[in-house]
């Protein structure tokens, strides 16, 4: 398997609202679709499936019923990964999965760059999650582009020559056409 980058096209204004909100019918929703996912994960991570045990359901709850958030930041990640899945549409990812982190700052980002973009695949995996959670110790690093982000880097991409670039230019102008952001996930 490996690791590597996941990345959603999403309005990050309506999911920032959706965490917090309280409603619990979005997070039964939320659960209910992503139940036998997240509960496979909950057994990788040796948490417990049962109701209100610290796990990624537990997580979920949190991030959108709002409180306090008392459990390890990696479970908030994952959970945060579901609901931007639910929230979103999943780019894709053939380029950069898998893919070491570091080939991303050492080749990508400065492909990037060179194009004249003002966007960094290390913003994108390592910037933090746009809503308030604690961070991940470990996996799943996270982070995101704004919509006004995805929108200048739109234009400038379309010069790019390598596969990887090219590949970034298609994430930004599908969300650009949606006025939308992205917000990425590494593990």
């Amino acid at each position: 398997m490996g690791y590597g980058v996941m990345a959603y096209r999403v309005d990050i204004d309506k999911l920032s609202a959706l965490c917090g909100s309280g409603d619990n019918q979005m997070r039964r929703v939320i659960c209910g679709r992503f139940r036998t996912d997240i509960t496979r994960l909950n057994d990788d991570l040796d948490c417990s499936n049962d109701r209100g045990a610290p796990s990624v359901f537990t997580a979920i709850e949190h991030l959108v019923m709002g409180g306090d958030k008392t459990l390890p930041g990696h479970l908030y990640g994952y959970g945060f990964k579901y609901i931007v899945q639910f929230s979103g549409r999943s780019l894709n990812n053939g380029h950069f999965y898998p893919c070491p982190s570091s080939y991303l700052d050492s080749t990508v980002d400065p492909a990037l760059k060179a194009t004249g973009a003002q966007i960094s695949m290390s913003d994108l995996i390592y910037r933090g999650a746009p809503v308030d959670f604690p961070s991940p110790d470990d996996f799943p690093s996270i982070g995101y582009w704004t919509a006004d982000e995805v929108t200048a880097a739109a234009e400038p991409l379309r010069s790019g020559t390598t596969d990887e670039v090219r590949a970034v230019a298609a994430w930004t102008a599908d969300a650009a056409t949606a006025h939308q952001g992205i917000i990425g996930f590494y593990h």
